[in-house]
């Protein structure tokens, strides 16, 4: 006699076809998630160590401290502008972190072959190695930092003077913190 497709499968029968399918799904998932975590692993150790990184006496110079924008539109949307750091030192200075004051603002290092890293943001709004860049300005080097405010980001209550800091964490015995600033009015 045989089944049709209304039939009732009895407990055994069940466990027999899930016990493979079971297998087959987890197995597969498990296996891709382990090597997933192991890439991620290794890429995020793949910047410079950081117990590696002694302190440095270097020297550097800024193009700009500071800008201002003056009047921003929150109808022109985001605005942006650069900076740009040059090691003059005879050391290599090394860039733990970058981080914004504000949540309205990111920034990025532009290093000078053109390799671009993430955009960072404020600390508090991502995890504890969001804000780790990981890479050395050489002696005599210029890297850029670019600052991008989106005066939309408080809403429409947002308007008024604003300032915002750009930081970037170095291994310097002198200043660690180079920081940036930019300042807007900003208007609806």
């Amino acid at each position: 006699m045989s089944k049709s497709c209304c039939d009732k499968t009895s407990g055994k029968e069940l466990k027999g076809i899930l016990k493979p399918l079971l297998f087959i799904a987890v197995v597969p998932t498990v296996v891709v998630a382990g090597v997933i975590f192991l890439i991620s692993k290794s890429q995020s150790t793949a910047a410079v160590d950081r117990s590696e990184i002694d302190v440095s006496d270097t020297t550097y110079k800024v193009d700009k401290n500071s800008f201002s924008f003056g009047t921003v539109s929150m109808r022109d949307g985001i605005v942006e502008t650069v900076y740009e750091l040059t090691n003059t030192g005879s050391e290599d200075i090394f860039v733990k972190e970058l981080f914004t004051s504000c949540m309205c603002t990111k920034a990025q290092l532009i290093l000078s072959d053109g390799t671009q890293t993430g955009f960072y943001g404020m600390k508090g709004h991502g995890g504890l190695n969001d804000f780790y860049v990981g890479k050395l300005i050489k002696a005599g080097e210029t890297v850029s930092v670019k600052a991008v405010f989106d005066p939309n980001a408080h809403g429409p209550q947002g308007t008024g003077f604003i300032k915002r800091n750009i930081i970037l964490s170095t291994n310097l015995k002198s200043n660690p913190n180079i920081q940036f600033s930019f300042d807007a009015e900003v208007i609806k």
